[in-house]
């Protein structure tokens, strides 16, 4: 017989994706601060079965199963602040949307059955934040059907590249790095690399970034162009969100099916948003970590995306140059320029 669990715990599940450098650090406390939305999880585990039923690894059956299971303890989890981060400087803490007194205050309250009551009668989303999953997400959909609400992050490939570069050696070499390998011990490749491993592990590390960044966005874009579940996704371009925040907040409170609370303006003014130019956000230790860029008042967004492109074309090799230009040519199709 097969896996199976014919009731649920969790009425919805909200789960903030993109690549990585797409602006989900800025985001998540955006929409962890409305209304019905538990804090925030980095939940590798979601990611790891959605991943593995992608490729094959693990039986849909088992899939659903365990991604409904997860969903409704990590609920649970949350309404009596179980597994909750509490640590301050980290981008999931409860201390970053304002809500950090209720989850306090659930520490010392009952579980049981009573906390299925609490579920019942408030209707938490549990709120989950992953790293570039478009590509593989049809897992969750199976699992979850019309109760999954997907808020995509995209940004313009040559705005990731610093990002990626920084960090893409530690792919299949470091033990600190939490993404699935594909290979051996002698040559480990991340999962994004299916397909076309001995290319991976032949190139140089910015040409890996360029290559991955690009396979993965045209996942992304070609779900955009389709409109493939497009009632239960909502693209957000970091560039147009970070200039003018409104329309996409009105969207983002329709499609979530939450309210604004009144935090949501402080942490904006936190983000620093709106902005005059799309680099001039709060400089924070995780971007200077990653090649978070300077921003120079002096530099319009125009001459900026002029010198990234310069920078791109002269690091790039032809093959990943083309693959760039190709996929710089979409996201701008779908997105357009922001100057």
């Amino acid at each position: 017989m097969g896996f199976s669990r014919s009731v649920t715990l969790c009425p919805s599940i909200v789960v903030l994706d993109g690549l990585t450098g797409t602006g989900k650090t800025m985001m998540c406390p955006i929409i962890g601060s409305m209304t019905h939305m538990q804090n925030a999880r980095f939940e590798y585990m979601f990611e790891y079965l959605c991943i593995s039923t992608a490729h094959g690894k693990i039986a849909v059956d088992a899939s659903d199963t365990l991604l409904n299971l997860l969903a409704d303890v990590k609920c649970y989890d949350g309404m009596i602040s179980r597994e909750v981060n509490f640590r301050p400087g980290d981008l999931s803490s409860v201390f970053s949307n304002g809500n950090s007194f209720s989850y306090l205050k659930q520490l010392f309250g009952k579980d049981g059955a009573s906390v299925a009551d609490r579920i019942e009668k408030t209707k938490p989303s549990l709120f989950l934040v992953t790293h570039q999953l478009m590509g593989c997400i049809d897992a969750a959909f199976s699992a979850f059907s019309d109760r999954l609400r997907v808020v995509e992050m995209v940004r313009h490939p040559l705005y990731l590249l610093d990002h990626w570069n920084s960090y893409i050696s530690m792919h299949g070499n470091n033990a600190r790095d939490f993404t699935i390998w594909l290979g051996d011990k002698s040559d480990s490749v991340p999962w994004f690399a299916d397909g076309w491993e001995s290319e991976y592990l032949s190139i140089n590390d910015y040409d890996k970034s360029v290559r991955s960044v690009c396979l993965m966005m045209d996942k992304v874009l070609t779900v955009f162009e389709q409109g493939q579940n497009s009632e239960q996704i909502m693209f957000v371009p970091f560039e147009n969100f970070v200039l003018d925040p409104s329309p996409y907040l009105g969207r983002l409170v329709s499609f979530l099916d939450t309210a604004e609370s009144s935090q949501l303006k402080r942490i904006l003014k936190k983000q620093k948003v709106p902005r005059k130019s799309i680099n001039a956000g709060p400089v924070k230790s995780i971007y200077k970590r990653y090649a978070m860029r300077v921003h120079d008042s002096a530099v319009s967004d125009e001459e900026d995306y002029n010198q990234m492109l310069q920078l791109a074309q002269s690091k790039a090799s032809g093959t990943s140059l083309r693959i760039l230009m190709k996929t710089i040519s979409r996201y701008e199709t779908a997105f357009g320029r922001w100057f």
